[in-house]
């Protein structure tokens, strides 16, 4: 069995797109600017599926400085990637396209679905 690098991965939820005050019909391109400007930061990668929105957000003029977070687009929720072991808030774009493939990302991106059972789960037990 291999481990990855990084541990177990969690996703923590945040707030929702109404609780940063965007309605129910805000297009997620508007969602996803509101949000990284929120963060004073840049989207410096994103993976857009019809379910959700996989961001990597930085600090301008420091690349070594993003997070990743994963937007449900159906309950309009965000969430932070979380990685048990390392960082997860300093990462790169290398970094991130290095944890989509090992970690899967773009699967739970594609089904929030299910996410959202794994974390209902968590929570009960």
């Amino acid at each position: 069995m291999m481990s990855q690098s990084r541990g177990a991965v969690s996703f923590e939820p945040l707030f929702t797109a109404e609780e940063i005050g965007l309605g129910k019909e805000a297009h997620v391109e508007h969602v996803m600017k509101v949000f990284v400007t929120l963060g004073e930061g840049l989207a410096s990668r994103w993976i857009e599926m019809p379910r959700g929105v996989l961001l990597l957000q930085t600090v301008p003029d420091d690349p070594a400085s993003g997070a990743i977070y994963l937007y449900d687009r159906e309950l309009q929720v965000f969430y932070f990637v979380v990685f048990d072991e390392g960082r997860d808030d300093s990462l790169t774009t290398a970094e991130f396209d290095e944890l989509v493939a090992e970690y899967n990302l773009v699967s739970w991106t594609a089904h929030p679905a299910l996410l959202r059972k794994a974390i209902g789960k968590t929570a009960m037990a």
